[in-house]
Order: C-alpha cells, then sequence, then structure tokens
C-alpha cells in the first residue's frame, strides 16, 4: 500500500491523501474537513474504498484537485506504486463477500500427493 499526505489548499481542509492499495487493487483519496467530529476519524469524502473501484489514478488526482494541492508526477507515482505491488487476485474478504467456496472435495475419488 502507498499512500501520501497532500497540502490542503484551503482552511477547511485538515488532511488529504491518495495512494494504491494493494489488497483491493484500487487507487484511493481520502478527505478530512476541519468541521470533522466523526468519533471513528473517518473521512469526509472518500473514493476508491471497493474491490477494484478505482483503476486509473487520474481519477482520484481529479477528486483530491478540489481539495488539496496536486504534485507533478503524482500520477506517475501512483501508476508506479500500482505496478511495483501489484494487487491480490482474490482478497479474501472477496471471497467472503461473494460466497464463495472451493469445489468439494471427491474424497472417493481422491489421489493423495504422496
Amino acid at each position: 500500500m502507498s499512500r501520501y499526505e497532500l497540502k490542503p489548499v484551503d482552511p477547511s481542509v485538515s488532511c488529504a491523501v491518495a495512494g494504491w492499495e494493494r489488497t483491493f487493487g484500487t487507487f484511493f483519496a481520502q478527505v478530512w474537513l476541519t468541521t470533522n467530529d466523526n468519533e471513528d476519524d473517518a473521512p469526509d469524502h472518500d473514493l476508491g474504498c471497493d474491490f477494484r473501484e478505482i483503476t486509473e489514478a487520474k481519477v482520484i488526482i481529479d477528486m483530491l484537485s478540489e481539495y488539496a494541492e496536486i504534485p507533478d508526477g503524482l500520477v506517475d507515482t501512483l501508476n508506479a506504486d500500482a505496478a511495483r505491488e501489484g494487487m491480490c487476485e482474490v482478497p479474501a474478504a472477496v471471497q467472503i463477500m461473494s460466497g464463495y467456496a472451493p469445489a468439494p472435495i471427491d474424497w472417493d475419488n481422491f489421489e493423495p500427493p504422496f
């Protein structure tokens, strides 16, 4: 996972971050406003919090540009992070959420590997 904290463009923004989340195979962006009083510290705005939700870094940059200064080359950096880290093909959480279950073993025709 990569995570970059960005400089807010407005005093109403306390924090803005962008990154790559390998587990979900998505780019993500999160923004916290100074008026945030959420007990769980959840962001006020977030994008890319679901399995393969955002597959192009430019999408989160477009969203974040309203809240933070975007450094030159951030899209390239995020794309490099994604290429270097890759993604989990089928994260355990997705298997559970989608009801994935492996095929049952046919014990009558099972060939032991030893």
